[in-house]
């Protein structure tokens, strides 16, 4: 299932789940730090497919490394307790800008991983993004006005 809920950010750094959530996710997520200042989740299922990624490339490559840093250096597994809830620990909530008894979670299902943001964050980065996405769809899917997706062109 695709799409997003806001769940807030208890006081003791806790998110709950929704049901629809926590049944795709195995009593268990690994969260890490994303590209923007968000978390990314994944389900166990999820997570090595992501992993083995980060492991090719050569060993002494800096910007593999910089990903390894950013992804394989900050993750860390997080069991769910049976009310669906997960503690977010410190270093990543940090990263990400959830305060506890404060902030409220936007999660999303990208169909690749879940994210994990700061509600006001998240949505002051869409709208900051909202004009280059308006272009790349047009360049991806076409306008409607005559333009051609971007595959189609020659």
């Amino acid at each position: 299932m695709q799409g997003a809920t806001v769940n807030p950010v208890d006081a003791s750094s806790r998110i709950t789940l929704r049901d629809h959530q926590v049944d795709e996710l195995d009593g268990k997520v690994i969260l890490t730090q994303g590209f923007d200042e968000n978390l990314y989740m994944f389900s166990p299922e999820q997570w090595p497919q992501f992993a083995e990624k980060l492991g090719g490339g050569e060993q002494m490559d800096p910007d593999m490394d910089d990903l390894r840093r950013l992804f394989l250096g900050a993750a860390i597994e997080v069991d769910l307790d049976d009310r669906g809830r997960m503690k977010i620990p410190e270093a990543l909530r940090d990263w990400a800008g959830l305060t506890p008894g404060q902030s409220r979670a936007m999660i999303l299902n990208i169909g690749t991983r879940w994210e994990i943001w700061e509600q006001s964050r998240y949505m002051a980065y869409m709208a900051d993004r909202r004009a280059a996405l308006k272009e790349f769809a047009r360049r991806k899917f076409g306008s409607g006005g005559g333009g051609e997706p971007e595959a189609q062109q020659q």
